[in-house]
């Protein structure tokens, strides 16, 4: 086991999305509510429909502002991490991680990224784990990957099967 400081994503969980998403349920109801309500029973509740129709640009907006922290630079945070390896493979709780080098060889990308077909035949990915080791921790955690015998990928080696 080897535990380090890394550089982890923040990962949006059920619960953050439902609180973040539960806005725009709540208008898409009372929007419907009102139509039916305007179609039904009298033409005179349309002006209303209107008005809640446009409250979707501020709802969007603060839709946004909550969804902030799990985009770009800000979704990242450090924290302590530890790792442990079985049959030359990396996992942290449970998860087999992919070891990656960048380019420069300045830090190590360890991450568990899924690809699957959805039924429309497109393509999904969704991680349950996204993570870089920098400098000054690189040095110790190649050791130990070494040491463990973890191959570690370099990242064109990597790009070139994801766009295969």
């Amino acid at each position: 086991m080897y535990t380090t400081t890394v550089k982890t994503r923040k990962i949006l969980g059920d619960k953050t999305g439902l609180k973040i998403a539960a806005p725009i349920f709540i208008w898409l109801m009372a929007e419907l509510v009102v139509f039916l309500i305007a179609v039904k029973v009298h033409y005179l509740a349309m002006p209303l429909f209107v008005i809640i129709f446009f409250a979707v640009i501020p709802i969007a907006c603060h839709m946004r502002k909550r969804a902030a922290e799990f985009r770009g630079k800000e979704s990242f945070q450090y924290e302590e991490i530890t790792f442990h390896t079985a049959d030359g493979e990396l996992y942290v709780d449970d998860i087999k991680l992919d070891v990656t080098y960048n380019e420069s060889q300045t830090e190590i990308f360890v991450d568990h990224i899924m690809e699957w077909e959805t039924k429309f035949g497109q393509t999904a990915m969704c991680a349950d784990f996204i993570g870089i080791v920098e400098e000054p921790y690189l040095e110790d955690f190649v050791r130990f990957l070494e040491k463990e015998g973890v191959k570690i990928h370099q990242e064109s080696e990597r790009c070139k099967n994801f766009f295969e």
